[in-house]
């Protein structure tokens, strides 16, 4: 039943907006809020759609079941699937409470599910309006009347679980107790020993006495210790018969607690106790939601209330306080949100950080790309890139400044005088600029492309006489073909270290390119070269030479141009290419059918974060997808899994 309810909850959740909106209801000190907006999902992918769908199938049987053939369609659960849901955060004093807030058309179907599955540990009661089951295990709360339906499921950090059942004192007792019988026997033995010394010259019909008598005092005290061991294990058996009842009265103590607070919190969220001061007075939260033209919105406000709450609360004080956190996380936020256009689905994240944090990211990654990159690289047939466009300089001159901020006023007085003394150190010895122009930071990595490769490598057998023999065998191997760049002013240096390399035998060096004497078993070769500013590295000699010769025809669009450019950072996979390169013929045949939805229905991904703007910085993740057989981004996915699904 609960993974029923947690099915539909998500799956109601993902296919619900506007009729009476719930965000009205959620308290403006939420830490976190999770929007979906139902009306913008179905217009891309109906309800009926969705049932057609294998995941929908599935889901539409588990309910049919579960309700005894009582519920046959999603609608008849009564969701209103034209009004917002949402996810909720609150953390106060300690207590994280997780809220999912459902609307509903009419209670008249969930109340014909919850009640076809009640069960003796999942009572259903009423209370007004107001129908609501708790578990009695950890205090989940379901709460519904005619418009609405809420999940509550809190956590009392102040509280801590005890589950441990051993005792390490015990270890130390049974030792004490065995020790105590050993010695008790070893004293008999001695004073055997002793008493024999003494009387040796004594009759031997008094030696005899002596001897049954010592034979009776072993005896009584290894069943003296026998006894103390039972009596021992008695007692230990007790204690932890009393201390689990113990820790099983507090658990239920705690989870009454927990029922009677998630009852409350459900009861304020129905009747709209925070509707006079909701999420939409939250400045940040507002802020985060721009246009609305978004399927799917999240929002994480106020770090440092999240921070105490988490960390505070669970006594990492000393721990902690050793860091500045509230300097550099103040007002900080992130949010994101998730569109389904006609060709593609879009990610955005924002990250709203302090003043602080601000001033050393902007200088980390005041960078500028080398458009001599463009040069260098064929769009038509690499398969992916990657690019950061950061400031070495910056990087070496903010870091130690970095640290110096974290320390500040730290708790821990060591902490606080040595890593600000280090980071002064630090600064001192590098020279930053020197740096920055030996690499300056922006830099570019691209995969050409991916073949196969036959590699030798060496395997041993042994011959009648055991001696080891080397074999030398081949394997094919799918390597792949890349080039990285980097803007360096240090050819110098560069060439200077080079000679170090062929002096020691790991490199060689042929019309200015140096070559990597890897081991056989490495099935790629890297070259070297440092050519007109620009450090490379590569596993194509002929375009390092072609490149080094003034010959070489690289041919890059604007939009690729741009996304290198503009931002600090961009990562760009040509999926089709991609899975194209992949055997299908090779797979087993249960893979070919997956395989070959991929070849059919893959585009490409991009990935970007740009450049800071004001405290705010921009990361955006697009995968293209196919027209053809998908009317938007998000039948895609619901047929991309129905795809994979067996």
């Amino acid at each position: 039943m609960k993974k029923l309810l947690l099915s539909l909850t998500i799956c109601c959740a993902a296919y619900t907006a506007q009729a009476q909106d719930l965000i009205q209801n959620i308290p403006a000190n939420s830490s976190a809020v999770v929007t979906i907006k139902g009306s913008n999902v179905t217009e891309l992918f109906s309800i009926k759609e969705f049932e057609n769908s294998k995941i929908g199938k599935e889901m539409l049987r588990e309910l049919t079941r579960e309700s005894d053939g009582d519920l046959t369609s999603l609608t008849d659960l009564g969701i209103d699937f034209n009004a917002n849901a949402y996810y909720f955060l609150q953390a106060e004093k300690g207590v994280f409470s997780n809220y999912f807030a459902i609307p509903l058309r009419s209670k008249s179907g969930f109340d014909s599910l919850i009640k076809k599955n009640n069960s003796s540990t999942e009572k259903i009661k009423t209370d007004g309006d107001i129908t609501y089951l708790q578990d009695n295990y950890d205090g989940i709360t379901v709460a519904w009347n005619d418009s609405m339906l809420v999940v509550v499921i809190s956590e009392d950090t102040n509280e801590d679980d005890d589950y441990g059942y051993y005792n390490y004192s015990d270890a130390v007792e049974v030792e004490e107790v065995v020790e105590a019988a050993a010695d008790a026997v070893e004293e008999a033995v001695e004073v055997v020993e002793v008493e024999e010394v003494e009387e040796a010259e004594e009759t031997i019909e008094v030696v005899e006495v002596e001897e049954v008598e010592i034979e009776e005092t072993v005896i009584e005290s290894t069943e003296d210790a026998a006894y103390s061991n039972e009596d021992y294990y008695q007692k230990r058996e007790e204690r932890y018969k009393r201390e689990r009842e113990e820790r099983e009265a507090k658990r239920i103590a705690k989870t009454q607690k927990i029922k009677v607070l998630n009852l409350q919190k459900a009861k304020a969220f129905i009747h709209g106790d925070h509707s006079s001061n909701n999420i939409l007075r939250n400045k940040s939260y507002v802020a985060s939601l721009g246009k609305q033209n978004f399927e799917a919105h999240a929002w994480a406000g106020d770090f440092m209330n999240l921070y105490q709450e988490l960390v505070l609360t669970r006594g990492f004080t000393n721990t902690f306080g050793m860091y500045n956190v509230e300097e550099l996380y103040r007002n900080s936020s992130v949010s994101s949100t998730l569109d389904f256009t006609k060709t593609s689905a879009v990610l955005n994240i924002d990250y709203t950080m302090s003043d602080a944090m601000a001033k050393h990211a902007k200088a980390m990654y005041d960078g500028k790309m080398n458009k001599d990159f463009f040069k260098y690289f064929n769009e038509d047939k690499m398969l992916g890139y990657m690019s950061v466009n950061a400031s070495t300089e910056g990087l070496l001159t903010e870091y130690p400044k970095l640290m110096k901020s974290m320390f500040a006023n730290s708790s821990n007085n060591e902490m606080a005088t040595l890593v600000p003394l280090g980071a002064d150190v630090l600064s001192i010895f590098l020279d930053e600029e020197a740096i920055g122009e030996l690499v300056r930071g922006d830099m570019l990595f691209v995969v050409n492309d991916i073949a196969k490769k036959q590699v030798t490598y060496t395997t041993y057998d042994y011959d009648e006489d055991y001696n080891r023999i080397p074999i030398e065998k081949t394997k094919e191997e799918v390597v792949p073909d890349f080039i990285f760049m980097a803007t360096s002013n240090g050819e110098s240096i560069f060439n200077k270290l080079m000679a170090i390399a062929i002096k020691e035998n790991e490199m060689t060096v042929d019309n200015g390119i140096y070559k990597f004497n890897t081991p056989r078993s490495v099935p790629v070769n890297v070259y070297a070269m440092h050519n007109k500013g620009v450090l490379f590295f590569g596993t194509s000699k002929d375009q390092l030479l072609a490149i080094r010769n003034g010959s070489f025809k690289g041919g890059v669009s604007s939009e690729h141009k741009k996304n290198i450019s503009k931002n600090t950072s961009a990562a760009y996979v040509n999926g089709k290419n991609i899975i194209s390169q992949i055997p299908v013929n090779e797979l087993p045949r249960e893979f070919k059918r997956k395989i070959n939805f991929l070849t059919s229905n893959t585009e490409d991904l991009l990935i970007t974060t740009g450049k800071l703007k004001g405290n705010k910085s921009s990361s955006q993740v697009i995968l293209n997808t196919p027209e053809e057989g998908h009317k938007n981004g998000l039948a895609y996915f619901i047929n991309f899994i129905d795809a994979f699904v067996d």
